[in-house]
């Protein structure tokens, strides 16, 4: 009886933990070796929405932090841990629970790209129309800045009225893109700061 007991708990462990991993994309060292620049959209994202990062990914569990769901990629939540998977790509453990690692290929990647400043390469498109607080910058603000370790979360929560009352803040933060945030550097995207810089510069509409 014990012995059946101990099966299906292993079991169910190992289930638990491939069900995490979608195996969806890989470098091959072939391929990297004819990369001089690294693309963080084109290279290092598809890592991180696949492999053994399948658990930040689609809500398999709201113990970690989103780096994918659905369709929508969080790019500023990934590239503002650019130093823990480098750290990890050289060898560290992973943050969290569980044995994860990267494939070698994946770890040059990330490694190269680090060495690389850990930019977003990303060039937005040239924001057009009306710009509004409801429409563009909530949406931004649940994805880029809300959280329990975050605004909402242990930090003040940012409404409409905060935020116009705080625009020179907010705009250098913007135009430094994430690194003058008054709590601690962040990574933001273009595309984010540009879209904030964007409806500060229409008037602020609600």
């Amino acid at each position: 009886m014990k012995k059946a007991i101990v099966l299906t708990l292993i079991t169910a462990s190992i289930f638990g933990v491939s069900s995490c991993y979608k195996n969806y994309y890989d470098v091959t060292d072939t391929a990297l070796s004819t990369i001089n620049t690294i693309s963080f959209r084109s290279d290092v994202v598809p890592i991180m929405i696949a492999g053994g990062c399948g658990c930040h990914n689609n809500g398999v569990t709201s113990k970690q932090i989103a780096f994918s769901i659905k369709d929508t990629i969080y790019y500023s939540t990934i590239q503002a841990r650019s130093a823990m998977l480098n750290a990890m790509a050289k060898g560290g453990a992973h943050p969290g629970e569980g044995s994860v690692f990267f494939t070698p290929s994946q770890a040059k990647i990330v490694i190269k790209w680090v060495e690389q400043g850990a930019k977003d390469d990303y060039v937005p498109p040239a924001i057009t129309g009306d710009i509004t607080y409801t429409q563009h910058i909530v949406p931004l603000y649940k994805t880029d800045c809300k959280g329990s370790a975050c605004h909402g979360g242990i930090a003040k929560t940012l409404d409409y009225t905060y935020m116009v009352n705080n625009q020179p803040a907010l705009t250098a933060m913007m135009n430094s893109s994430g690194t003058k945030h008054p709590g601690g550097p962040l990574s933001l995207s273009p595309a984010t700061s540009a879209t904030f810089l964007a409806w500060m510069a229409q008037g602020t509409k609600p």
